[in-house]
């Protein structure tokens, strides 16, 4: 059986759909399959993927990018020629990806032309057009969003299945007219993160060193700061202790994203709060180590939206993870399955931020993380 698996990202460090696609093309490759991966040659935080993405039975289908600075044209351009591509591409099943977004599209594309017999999965990661209401970048039941939200409606109907990072997502796309209400129709998978995170102690941890962290702790916010993403209730905190005089804790954000450069300007006068850019990937240990306490968030209405991958790299550490959000969201649901830390609501006090702090730092445990993901996506596609 021959799998084509579609995304603009494959393997490398820095990208968390490239390291899950290189995971799952390993699963396929151990249970006999023969996979084409059909990706970009860019590069990620200013990264390139190996060749062939850790894998060496894998043949690599590398699409050239424009040499255009643009998220928008590159995903546009890698959307077109996968659209001319794909279709000439021998396999029996393939599984697409979110990035870019609406490549189910090819599906319907295909299906329409008579290609008949191949089978096609979506794997979805954020769900568009919902990322980009609620990034204001679309209203809701404008007639640009209808249309896009039709685009995925006709898709799905092409779709002999699809797997989801969470049951909130799932909800999500339940809502779509044309989904298969079949049991067997869509598996849920959470994301992972399996880059071997080694335990480094606070009095080795070059990190700590580095930044002079020695007799602090530290909340660590390390991913993307997005549209879908919260700093205002961590913000508040890091400003009610440093006005009662408590500098104990530092709030470090290693981020990039569209709100960055927001946070920075709002904790300009905050000794306790710094903002800085991803580290190398070889530093990534370190500092994931460094943190007494994980922060991740989530604003209302991205539930099943996003479902943040950063979780998974720090189950990897004893440090437990305070997850401010909607309180149904996936990411809150993993939390509670590894019992690894606490869930705060949007709009939660300075107050309920410090004492959740106070009590996560007294605790620290490890868990035994879940490595079936990429095992059941190779099942789930190549069943008969």
């Amino acid at each position: 059986m021959r799998v084509l698996i579609v995304n603009r990202f494959f393997g490398g460090d820095q990208t968390p759909t490239g390291r899950m696609v290189a995971d799952a093309v390993e699963a396929f490759l151990a249970k006999g399959a023969e996979v084409v991966v059909m990706t970009s040659s860019g590069s990620y935080g200013g990264v390139k993927a190996s060749e062939d993405g850790g894998a060496s039975d894998v043949r690599v289908v590398r699409i050239s990018n424009l040499p255009i600075n643009s998220r928008a044209v590159h995903w546009v351009w890698f959307w077109l020629c996968c659209m001319i591509r794909i279709p000439f591409q021998g396999f029996d099943r393939c599984v697409v990806l979110t990035d870019p977004p609406f490549l189910p599209l090819v599906a319907f594309f295909l299906r329409s032309l008579g290609g008949l017999g191949r089978r096609f999965y979506w794997w979805t990661m954020d769900l568009y057009p919902e990322a980009l209401a609620g990034a204001e970048m679309l209203k809701a039941g404008s007639r640009a969003y209808r249309v896009l939200h039709w685009l995925n409606t006709i898709s799905i109907r092409q779709l002999s299945g699809v797997v989801a990072l969470g049951n909130c997502q799932v909800k999500r796309m339940q809502k779509y007219p044309t989904w298969n209400t079949q049991e067997d129709f869509c598996v849920v998978v959470p994301p992972w993160d399996f880059r071997e995170i080694s335990r480094i102690s606070r009095r080795q941890n070059p990190v700590i060193q580095r930044f002079g962290w020695e007799q602090r702790k530290v909340v660590l916010y390390a991913g993307n700061l997005g549209q879908g993403h919260l700093y205002e209730e961590l913000l508040e905190a890091a400003r009610r202790l440093h006005e009662q005089g408590d500098e104990e804790w530092l709030f470090a954000f290693f981020c990039r994203g569209n709100r960055r450069e927001v946070l920075e300007q709002a904790a300009a006068d905050l000794p306790n709060l710094t903002v800085r850019d991803y580290l190398p990937p070889e530093d990534t240990s370190a500092l994931l180590n460094a943190a007494s306490v994980h922060a991740i968030t989530m604003r209302p209405g991205w539930e099943g939206v996003i479902v943040p991958s950063k979780l998974y790299g720090v189950l990897q550490t004893p440090a437990p993870v305070l997850f401010v959000g909607p309180e149904n969201a996936d990411t809150a649901a993993e939390i509670r399955r590894y019992h690894k830390g606490e869930c705060l609501p949007v709009g939660c006090s300075a107050e309920d931020i410090c004492a959740a702090l106070t009590k996560l730092a007294k605790g620290r445990r490890e868990v035994e993380i879940d490595r079936t993901g990429p095992a059941t996506i190779a099942e789930f596609v190549m069943r008969n």
